[in-house]
């Protein structure tokens, strides 16, 4: 069959390994990831993979030993094994069902032809049947001319049904958890890049690297020992033309609040000499609730309208915003070489020799100081009696630039100071020749302050690119209100981790970076219908609430320390409906003028007691009697 199997290494980055799928000549190309690799330490590496490999139409499958890369992978929509041999029994699988359903389809429908999937050439013609058509699905698959090519691919009906799928496919998707993501975390994702590639976002672009790597002879001892550890691992139909399907199945949070309450029970013991009665005769009344200033708060932790507590849910939309940007560099090394030459010392004393030490410093008139490699010793110059002149002793020796570069790169004749404490009367020195040799040469390379402005201007981009998302309409097209001022960003995820970048020697870099924000949006219709429940709660006790009386007026939402509030003003009628017993409970134990107070709320009452002399509403049942002088019909609340 055509394919390919890449393998990568532990160190291998993203870039590398798209560019080597990409470098394919083969539409199957399969990945081997050994355990620890750095593509598979985020799920978003391997979207980038599924989308570049579908852009330029390569049949991406992923091959680990290791559980957790597979679950990554597969939340990525893309087809996971454990190994090689099971990568390659699921390709000669499929092709062997292939060819049974050629040989099974009847004689007498239409010949069409049919792509081999692992060839993508034409096979030989076989009969079209209703059976072939159910079991088959088409979707295009670029050729050797760049065109869209008829692929048919044999249904997989697990697919479907997570019950139907193989267990070591299910057993990837419910392994431990990958970087704080749970299995019902990574099917949420899986099932989102099933989308068709004409929706997928575009690709994220990538540095490519100047050459493909070479494929492999052997397999990577890690590869080797990835298989050798899940060999005994079952075989399971190969995904290779459609995204993974999610199949984890979602469990709702249930988020229990437990109240405790706490009565205080403070009991008395009193006896009573005499026990006192009191008669009650109420004429009740009607009355009027509101205007009211009711203000109800939209949590987003909330998942249903709370009436009592005044609060409604604010719904969370995430907004996932992406950018990428080349940089220039900065920084640079330098490269830089000491000049050479060599120095001739005169010496004009006739009594004594002189000793130069090595590292003794001679320099030219401007201060381009050399340093002696070696010390020399210069013989005693010569008197001639006849001519009466000295004839000087000389002698050479190497220097070195105290300074590289091309500072030391003196004429002729330029070195003329001898070294400190010399006699300059008897000692001269001068270089016979031009110093050469020094040199600076300076290469660009990554320096922190070019990572540090690289991830400032990615961190703006990206909230701009946030900013411009709060800013469409189509963000509030379910009827709901957005508020931007609870907007939050948050922190980004770079495609390389910027601090690998410092010290390349490289003219420029790219860096991309992507971040999830968010935003509460309030359906006001739920502010309305707490508000219209609340009033029901301003009846007075004993009183109901008159039908068609309720007024709410609400005002725009208002958003103050992130806590998004709308102010509400209700309005009502209500007639007292007495409650006798209610009532009669509320007065027990008050005193008279307190009873006397309680009771005018609901009408005029004429209150009586025995003997006359008590202070005090009595607190036993018995000894209390209310009645009603009329009453006004009206709906409790």
């Amino acid at each position: 069959m055509a394919m390919r199997v890449l393998y990568l290494d532990v160190d291998d980055e993203i870039t590398s390994a798209a560019s080597r799928i990409r470098s394919a000549e083969e539409i199957r190309v399969a990945v081997v990831l050994p355990n620890g690799s750095r593509v598979a330490t985020s799920r978003i590496n391997f979207r980038l993979l599924a989308r570049d490999a579908t852009v330029n139409g390569k049949r991406l499958s992923i091959i680990a030993g290791d559980a957790a890369t597979r679950a990554l992978a597969a939340s990525a929509g893309l087809p996971i094994f454990s190994s090689v041999a099971e990568y390659e029994s699921a390709l000669e699988a499929e092709k062997a069902e292939r060819a049974q359903e050629a040989e099974t389809d009847g004689a007498g429908a239409t010949e069409a032809p049919v792509v081999d999937a692992a060839t993508e050439a034409p096979a030989p013609p076989v009969k079209a049947s209703r059976r072939t058509t159910r079991r088959k699905t088409s979707q295009p698959t670029p050729d050797e001319t760049g065109t869209a090519t008829a692929l048919t691919t044999p249904a997989m009906p697990w697919a479907e049904s997570p019950e139907a799928a193989p267990s070591s496919t299910l057993a990837a998707a419910d392994g431990a958890a990958i970087g704080g993501a749970t299995a019902a975390t990574v099917a949420p994702a899986a099932a989102a890049l099933a989308a068709p590639v004409a929706e997928a976002a575009p690709a994220v672009p990538m540095r490519a690297p100047s050459a493909p790597e070479p494929r492999p002879t052997s397999r990577p001892p890690s590869v080797v020992s990835a298989e050798r550890v899940i060999a005994d691992t079952p075989s399971r139909p190969a995904l290779l033309d459609r995204p993974f399907a999610p199949f984890a199945t979602r469990m709702p949070i249930v988020v229990g609040v437990a109240v405790l309450a706490l009565a205080l029970i403070v009991g008395g013991v009193g006896a009573y000499l005499f026990l006192p009665t009191a008669t009650v005769v109420i004429t009740p009344r009607e009355g009027s609730i509101g205007p009211i200033e009711l203000r109800i708060t939209a949590s987003p932790s909330a998942t249903e309208p709370d009436q009592a507590a005044k609060i409604v849910p604010a719904l969370t939309r995430d907004l996932d915003v992406e950018v990428s940007q080349t940089f220039a560099v900065t920084g640079k090394r330098v490269e830089e070489v000491a000049a050479k030459g060599e120095v001739r010392f005169d010496n004009f004393n006739p009594v004594s020799s002189n000793t130069i030490p090595r590292g003794s410093i001679v320099s030219t008139r401007s201060g381009v100081a050399f340093r002696t490699d070696r010390g020399v010793t210069i013989d005693a110059a010569r008197f001639d009696p006849s001519t009466s002149t000295i004839r000087p002793a000389s002698a050479t020796v190497a220097i070195t630039a105290v300074d590289p570069g091309t500072g030391g790169n003196v004429a002729q004749d330029t070195i003329t100071r001898v070294p400190r404490g010399e006699n300059n009367t008897f000692l001269d020195v001068t270089n016979p020749n031009a110093t050469k040799g020094g040199k600076r040469d300076e290469f660009p390379r990554v320096a922190q302050a070019d990572i540090d402005k690289a991830t400032t201007a990615l961190r703006a981009q990206l909230t701009k690119k946030f900013q411009e998302q709060l800013a469409d309409p189509a963000l509030a097209n379910d009827g709901t209100t957005v508020f931007p001022e609870t907007a939050s960003l948050g922190e980004p995820t770079f495609t390389v981790e910027p601090a690998t970048l410092v010290g390349d020697e490289v003219p420029n870099f790219e860096l991309g970076a992507s971040a999830t924000g968010t935003v509460l949006a309030v359906d006001e219709a739920a502010v309305n219908a707490v508000a219209a429940a609340d009033i029901a709660t301003h009846v007075e006790s004993g009183y109901g609430l008159v039908d068609g009386s309720s007024d709410v007026q609400p005002s725009a939402g208002v958003v103050e320390g992130g806590v998004i509030s709308f102010p509400v003003v209700i309005t009502a009628r209500q007639v007292l409906d007495l409650d006798i017993a209610a009532i009669e409970s509320e007065i027990r134990g008050k005193s008279l003028a307190e009873a006397q107070t309680i009771l005018q709320r609901y009408g005029t009452p004429e209150l009586s007691v025995w003997p006359d002399w008590v202070g005090s509403i009595p607190t036993l049942d018995a000894r209390v009697d209310v009645q009603s002088a009329a009453s006004s019909p009206g709906t409790t609340p």
